[in-house]
């Protein structure tokens, strides 16, 4: 079955992935680039393909991340979400426990590195490292080792050093490919804006959005490191330990652009912890509630008070609400407090709570001088985790009283 008759806008990935495939001559494929370059999307339009045009034998895929909990909400729910675009997705039989999809004689197994046991004498013809930077070397032999076709690795490349561009690129049965948003044709505009929003342009400064690494690596994907990190004290934990029993859920509005944010967040011994519970565009009123009610442990929602009429409603919906009250030099201070605790813990789930600390940088000026102002991006869940340090956590900002002066005298 071609593309035509699968019905595939396909992207000049799409075809660059077929052409040198059909080579024969790679055993491991690289795909390095940017935000929004369509690469995981390209992949996986590819496999869907593989297993539609090789149907004479069976086929083993193995899609892998460096973690089972970040496969959930990323390559398996895309690769169902194509599945159904194409209309493919009735015919194909799906373990949604075990996270495999049978389409025709192939499978695709997804699996997180973390998962010992799975791994423990898997063997499989294909297998694909999503996101592999987040891989080790020794992640990467273990499978490729095991695998009798060949290798898939991609990545923004988000480091200036790393062992994929060392042993695998310089490898001569290794193809590469380098691509950016401009290779894909389908990119949403909002996404587009944002990406360009990076680029070191007059407006750009001007408005406070120039991130000359971001734009690096999303814009251009090109290898550089991400510096003017705003915080550096977090890691990974599985989940919130039941002994921190002060704890709040933080909500931040947003809808088109920006995401409606909410997490569960803790403090114990002068360490913060979150567990993202939803993080989503075009929520309504109602579907807020719904996901306060479903997805939300019952405690008290401390939000942003932007939106007064909206914070209402969610009370008058059932959510016990709080507005932050914001004062001059609040965000500051509610950064600087996070950044005074001993640890922030974020749970392995998280995986846009993660994504934002990893990106969550100071603005520079057109000097490239560090600015103590944050840019305002990748920050939806760190600003509710801000109102609740704010509410909850800090002492009441201090106002400087007024002199009153003695009846008779003068100033």
């Amino acid at each position: 079955m071609n593309n035509r008759e699968l019905n595939i806008d396909g992207t000049p990935i799409l075809s660059r992935i077929i052409s040198a495939v059909a080579m024969g001559i790679y055993h491991v494929f690289v795909f390095e680039g940017g935000s929004r370059s369509s690469k995981t999307y390209s992949i996986i339009q590819f496999f869907i393909q593989y297993a539609l045009t090789n149907q004479d034998k069976p086929n083993r895929v193995v899609i892998a991340r460096k973690r089972a909990t970040w496969l959930q909400s990323t390559v398996w729910n895309d690769f169902k979400t194509i599945l159904m675009s194409l209309g493919l997705l009735r015919y194909c039989r799906i373990n949604n426990t075990l996270k495999i999809i049978r389409l025709g004689t192939t499978t695709f197994e997804f699996i997180g590195l973390d998962e010992v046991q799975k791994l423990h004498g898997l063997t499989t013809d294909i297998v694909w490292i999503n996101e592999a930077m987040e891989a080790t070397k020794d992640d990467f032999d273990q499978l490729e080792q095991r695998t009798t076709r060949f290798s898939i690795l991609d990545y923004n490349p988000s480091a200036e050093e790393h062992w994929i561009y060392d042993t695998v690129c310089p490898r001569p049965d290794c193809y590469f490919d380098h691509s950016t948003m401009l290779d894909n044709p389908f990119i949403p505009e909002n996404s587009r804006r944002k990406i360009l929003s990076y680029e070191p342009t007059e407006e750009n400064y001007a408005n406070g959005t120039v991130d000359i690494r971001k734009w690096k690596i999303y814009g251009l994907g090109l290898r550089a490191t991400i510096e003017g990190l705003v915080f550096s004290n977090w890691e990974i934990i599985d989940s919130i330990p039941p002994w921190v029993t002060k704890r709040w859920n933080c909500l931040d509005f947003g809808f088109t652009t920006d995401p409606t944010a909410a997490a569960e967040v803790g403090f114990y011994k002068n360490c913060l912890y979150i567990d993202e519970r939803f993080y989503q565009t075009d929520m309504l009123t109602r579907d807020i509630i719904k996901a306060g009610k479903t997805r939300c442990k019952p405690l008290e929602f401390i939000c942003e008070s932007a939106d007064p009429r909206l914070e209402k409603e969610l009370r008058q919906g059932g959510l016990k609400t709080h507005k932050v009250k914001k004062y001059q030099g609040s965000v500051e201070a509610g950064i600087d407090f996070m950044k005074s605790c001993q640890k922030i813990y974020i749970t392995a789930q998280s995986l846009n709570a993660i994504k934002e600390f990893k990106n969550y940088t100071y603005q520079q000026d057109a000097d490239g001088k560090w600015l103590n102002e944050p840019v305002d991006d990748y920050n939806h869940i760190i600003d509710g985790v801000r109102y609740v340090c704010l509410e909850r956590l800090m002492g009441k900002p201090r106002t400087a009283k007024r002199k009153t002066v003695p009846k008779g005298t003068f100033r």
